[in-house]
């Protein structure tokens, strides 16, 4: 017995030198992220688009990959691989699930061990000890429920903004794609005004170079030529503008963006939405909405926790230590009593009720806001039926134009200015299709899921972390 007990004091400071080591070799170090590394890995992702395999196939999708045409379903594939902005959100719901663990391993029972030596001899020897400390914290179930459910209800927020950055990504690259079909529209159309303008050019020019036509009208025709190529290079910037926001929305360069083969919305159809329940899909789905809802809860566990604080904390904490072979006991009875409760109950309760004002508050928003977007779509169909109606007529008036040119009845200038017209016409046409098509999209944004514009993505994929 003597024997192990001079040999105890050294194996437990062996223990407690050990201990601090081990702390030391456990301290992380993390590197910062190699730009030259993120430079590969963003170069390389237009050759990783065509081997989404796997992913697409587990997620749904039904048809061969690579997609011959890039629509708005295959774009969101894409988007949901590569978004750097997921990728914060998934990260962002990881750090609150591990900060739920962390919490329910703090209402947990804690054993401690204690060890103690004595440098100072007693009697020719040297004391040491070797006992434990049980903490039991008294905590009641009613608030480990409350504490897990806060818990949970901080996940579920983190899973909601993962949500709305998913929406966010499929609204944008679909006003996008709208953008892009309306600009490559237009685009045609420039092409011919300005064949049709150099074409004046040289008809007045030859015009007045003979004295049929004054410098006037020569340099009006020439300003009129300038001002097409002018907003024909307009266009062409419009373009690159827009496939490089897309591109930077996918996560991927637009050097490879610029290599897919998009396909655009078809812009010369109406959608039947009478028999759509816009007010119910939205109170269903819109996630500002339950971010609100998930608010209030949180306002809600807080209001139950302050009530628990209401009552004192006891804790008690025996422990037991043996010193030279001498049982000693000791005993702790922890109390806290509570301090000025009264007040945080009524600010919990303040808060939860304005919490709850806030959630009535944003669905009275939301119901006008979708009948204010509802509204706006059948003005703008009207105005979008109106146009095709005058784009008809400017076509018969064109085509009389043409037969009143091969009877000899007008001359070219009056057959190209025709078709100038008509091609103005035809650009204010677009123009109507894409207010009418925006305000449709804007529609299906307050109500947060997809009702014209559908696809077959689930609205909550997630993937795994490939870094």
């Amino acid at each position: 017995m003597r024997n192990y007990c001079y040999v105890a004091p050294y194996f437990f400071l062996g223990i407690f030198c050990l201990i601090l080591t081990g702390c030391g070799h456990k301290s992380y170090v993390v590197d910062a992220p190699v730009k030259r590394q993120i430079t590969q890995d963003f170069d390389s992702r237009g050759a990783s688009l065509n081997s989404l395999v796997g992913f697409v196939s587990e997620s749904g999708y039904g048809r061969s990959w690579p997609p011959e045409k890039w629509g708005l379903e295959e774009l969101m594939y894409a988007g949901l691989y590569f978004s750097p902005r997921l990728d914060v959100a998934r990260k962002n719901i990881e750090l609150f699930e591990i900060s739920a663990q962390l919490s329910a391993l703090g209402m947990r029972q804690k054993v401690q061990v204690a060890t103690e030596y004595h440098g100072r001899e007693v009697n020719g020897q040297e004391p040491w000890g070797v006992g434990f400390a049980l903490d039991l914290p008294f905590f009641s179930k009613k608030k480990r429920d409350a504490l897990s459910q806060k818990s949970l209800f901080y996940i579920d927020g983190a899973a909601l903004e993962l949500s709305q950055e998913i929406w966010l990504l499929h609204s944008s690259l679909r006003n996008n794609l709208f953008r892009l079909a309306a600009n490559d529209s237009k685009r045609k159309l420039y092409v011919q005004k300005i064949k049709i303008a150099e074409e004046l050019d040289e008809l007045i020019e030859a015009r007045f170079s003979h004295g049929f036509a004054d410098r006037d009208a020569l340099d009006k025709r020439r300003f009129e030529l300038g001002l097409f190529r002018e907003l024909g290079l307009n266009l062409e910037t419009e373009r690159l503008e827009i496939i490089y926001s897309m591109a930077r929305l996918i996560g991927i360069s637009a050097t490879d963006f610029q290599k897919l083969n998009l396909e655009t919305p078809n812009f010369d159809q109406t959608y039947t939405m009478e028999s759509l329940d816009f007010k119910s899909a939205a109170l269903r789905n819109r996630i500002d909405l339950q971010s609100a809802l998930v608010d209030f809860g949180i306002a809600d566990v807080e209001l139950k926790l302050a009530l628990i604080k209401q009552f004192p904390q006891i804790s008690i904490v025996p422990g037991y230590f043996w010193d030279q072979g001498d049982n000693i006991w000791n005993f702790a009875l922890g109390l806290v009593l509570p301090n000025h409760a009264d007040a945080f109950v009524l600010q919990a309760e303040t808060s939860r009720s304005l919490k709850h004002l806030k959630v009535k508050e944003k669905q009275i928003n939301i119901l006008s806001e979708v009948d204010q977007n509802y509204a706006t779509v059948l003005s703008t169909e009207e105005s979008f039926r109106q146009g095709r109606l005058n784009l008809r007529r400017a076509h018969h008036m064109f085509a009389g134009k043409e037969g009143g040119f091969s009877a000899g009845d007008i001359s070219r200038v009056e057959l190209y200015d025709a078709r100038l017209n008509y091609l103005e016409i035809a650009e204010r046409f677009i123009d109507d299709k894409v207010t009418y098509f925006s305000a449709v999209a804007e529609l299906e944004d307050s109500c947060q899921t997809p009702l014209a514009f559908k696809y077959r993505v689930p609205m909550n994929i997630n993937k795994q972390q490939r870094h």
